[in-house]
């Protein structure tokens, strides 16, 4: 038999804070990739071509990255409403 124990507030706030984490990292991002786009309107050579290959490549990855947290938080966000869902359920079994 399994046996399983959680607290839904916890989980709900968790949800919240990895949405807020999100949200943070994308507005210091758009902050970063300003300075960056600037950059590119200044310097021209082999080592600018390099440079925004590198930054192609990092765009790519902080992609990944607010996508697995956004995924995380949904998930998150998703369990916890089922957890609750599920207990009011099995409570009104028990309703007289």
């Amino acid at each position: 038999m399994t046996h399983f124990q959680t607290d839904i507030d916890a989980i709900s706030t968790a949800s919240g804070s990895i949405h807020g984490s999100a949200d943070r990292i994308r507005a210091e991002v758009a902050g970063m990739l300003a300075l960056l786009t600037g950059l590119e309107s200044s310097w021209t050579g082999q080592a600018s071509a390099a440079f925004q290959g590198v930054v192609g490549l990092w765009r790519t990855t902080q992609g990944q990255v607010d996508d697995g947290l956004e995924s995380i938080a949904l998930a998150l966000g998703t369990a916890g409403q089922q957890y609750a869902e599920t207990e009011e359920a099995n409570a009104r079994l028990f309703a007289f």
